[in-house]
């Protein structure tokens, strides 16, 4: 028994003597003998941005760091982000300069700075829209004769426009005492702002009932519930409003003359001489990006089956465009 209990001790004393060769703040530091970190940290990055003038202020940083653990991000606006990627929205055009900070588990710390130029883009320029026989000239229709009302006509509004001439050019004719009108459907830009020019002849001043000719921009807003607009270049297919040619998105003579789907409504009163004249109006697209262009002769008597009729005096049209205010 005796022999157990000294061996025993000597093994306690042993490993107290162990445990102290090991305690791990006994250890001395590396020496010039030791291994440094053979994959230390590097920072790097790449950005994007925006391009339109609703998002250039937006900023996407890819983290391209290696053997890194921790992120710090400084956007150089006074925003920092400790995520792996960068985003961020600038206040304002100006230079920045962004830095990322890397670091591994080993407490190395790697850093990498770039300027980058926040600059507003120019707005892209509005396209005029694509008008179809802007100049009323005599084209294949989808139903019926060559006529200068080709891709004009929705008989849902009124009769179609007649064909004429002036000095050996087709022009299109609101007839005295007829419901004659134009009507067609484009594409727009939303809250762009445009003009409109036509040009316009009076026969000679019958001051009973004078004619004049009423424009009336329509919004796309105002269009037939469900209904999509198609941008036809053809004449011969363009629908006519009925059943076998297809319908346009106003229907009714009440959608049209609603005040709220009308942007613009001008009306052209016989000015005294039977020249061709030239007017200008402007409408701004607002919200939509389809509208559609009316006119008509009003004056005379209303009745028939659109409840307006041309005055006296017959009024033609030699053209009309529609151009982008950039």
């Amino acid at each position: 028994m005796k022999t157990k209990r000294i061996f025993g001790i000597m093994l306690l004393f042993v490993g107290a003597l162990l445990w102290e060769s090991c305690d791990i703040d006994k250890f001395e530091p590396l020496g010039e003998n030791s291994i440094e970190d053979a994959t230390p940290p590097q920072a790097n990055f790449s950005f994007s941005n925006g391009v339109t003038v609703d998002d250039f202020l937006e900023y996407t940083f890819a983290n391209l760091s290696t053997s890194a653990t921790t992120y710090a991000w400084d956007f150089g606006d006074g925003n920092t982000s400790t995520d792996l990627d960068g985003f961020n929205v600038y206040p304002a055009e100006g230079t920045y300069t962004v830095t990322l900070t890397v670091s591994d588990n080993n407490g190395l710390v790697s850093t990498t700075s770039q300027t980058i130029e926040v600059i507003e883009p120019e707005a892209p320029l509005v396209p005029d829209p694509l008008i179809v026989n802007s100049e009323f000239v005599k084209l294949p229709k989808s139903s019926g004769s060559d006529c200068a009302c080709a891709g004009w006509i929705n008989r849902d509004l009124g009769d179609q426009g007649e064909s004429s001439t002036a000095s050996g050019a087709d022009v299109v004719k609101f007839d005295n005492n007829e419901p004659d009108h134009v009507y067609q459907e484009f594409e727009v830009v939303p809250n762009a702002d445009y003009l409109i020019e036509v040009s316009v002849r009076h026969s000679t001043t019958d001051g009973t009932l004078p004619s004049s000719l009423e424009l009336r921009m329509l919004a796309g807003s105002g269009y037939e519930a469900g209904y999509t607009p198609v941008y036809y270049t053809d004449t011969a297919v363009m629908p006519q409003g009925n059943s076998s040619t297809g319908y346009w998105g106003y229907r009714t003579v009440a959608q049209m003359e609603d005040a709220a789907n009308n942007l613009t409504v001008e009306v052209i009163p016989n000015p005294g001489n039977d020249d061709y004249n030239t007017y200008q109006y402007s409408f701004n697209a607002g919200a939509n990006n389809s509208v559609a262009l009316f006119m008509r002769g009003i004056g005379g008597a209303a009745s028939g089956n659109y409840g307006y009729n041309s005055g006296n005096e017959e009024i033609r049209a030699a053209y009309v465009t529609i151009t982008a205010v950039n």
